[in-house]
């Protein structure tokens, strides 16, 4: 039997550590182009990777450290070893997430997909965490609340301010005010944010600042009777904890040290 000659291809190079260069990765303008960290690679195989930050590093506050922000790389240059990115979302992290859930409280979670004014569409995952056990009802209307409001604030702005809203609590604070005549609630998050798509030619035009100013919204809720609280404990918060009813008050124990010293008298030999 004859065999069959095997056809050799030409052979490829392989690619060496030799042939890779360091890039250095420039955050978008609304993040002021600060760079955020550096990749290794060829002008080939860099674009579309993606790079993840604190928002510790642009703030220097200690409070953004539990943040995480993710770039996506863009456009490369080969003369200044730059590679330009994009916004690609937010999360917070795990350990963050878990503190905000306390035994006995209610998660109150939704998953929303906005489109801003500029036609930037995202996906939003907001918590909202009761102090105690809230119902089904209140739990409606909580998340009716938190679609509403994101819903008007995505109508109104352009992504740079709708990302500033978002990683600055913002939103949560919006929401938070209107939720809490509800029922009482301990924190409100947006936990998660992710760049759905972007129109074509899309390019940051301002700057994102902490002292942005945004509008109160204000949105019409029917509450029903089971959703609606009591004013006592919209104002005090303390009066949902359970009273251990076993313990005796402090004048009690006194009536009762003070009857057992006139029985002690009264037997006493004279």
């Amino acid at each position: 039997m004859s065999q069959k000659a095997k056809k050799k291809g030409p052979k490829l190079r392989r690619v060496t550590f030799k042939d890779k260069d360091w890039y250095t990765v420039i955050s978008p303008k609304s993040f002021n182009f600060k760079p955020i960290g550096e990749i290794i690679g060829m002008e080939s195989n860099i674009i579309g990777r993606t790079i993840e930050t604190l928002l510790y590093d642009f703030t220097n506050r200690y409070e953004d450290i539990s943040l995480k922000l993710k770039f996506r790389v863009v456009q490369v240059s080969p003369e200044s070893k730059q590679a330009q990115s994009m916004f690609l979302g937010h999360t917070y992290t795990n350990d963050f997430i878990r503190s905000l859930i306390g035994r006995g409280s209610t998660k109150i979670q939704t998953i929303i997909n906005l489109t801003t004014k500029d036609k930037y569409v995202f996906r939003l995952t907001i918590i909202c965490t009761t102090i105690k056990r809230a119902r089904s009802s209140q739990q409606i209307v909580i998340r009716k609340i938190m679609r509403e409001i994101l819903k008007e604030f995505a109508k109104t702005l352009n992504h740079e301010k709708f990302i500033t809203g978002m990683i600055y609590s913002e939103f949560s604070n919006q929401i938070l005010r209107i939720a809490k005549t509800i029922y009482p609630l301990s924190n409100c998050s947006v936990i998660k944010c992710k760049l759905i798509s972007a129109p074509e030619g899309g390019e940051d035009t301002e700057y994102i600042t902490i002292d942005e100013d945004f509008e109160v919204v204000e949105v019409d809720v029917k509450r029903s009777r089971k959703s609606d609280i009591k004013r006592t404990e919209r104002i005090n918060v303390k009066k949902l904890t359970r009273t251990n009813r076993r313990s005796p008050k402090p004048e009690e124990k006194i009536e009762e040290a003070e009857n057992i010293e006139d029985i002690s008298e009264e037997e006493a030999p004279e």
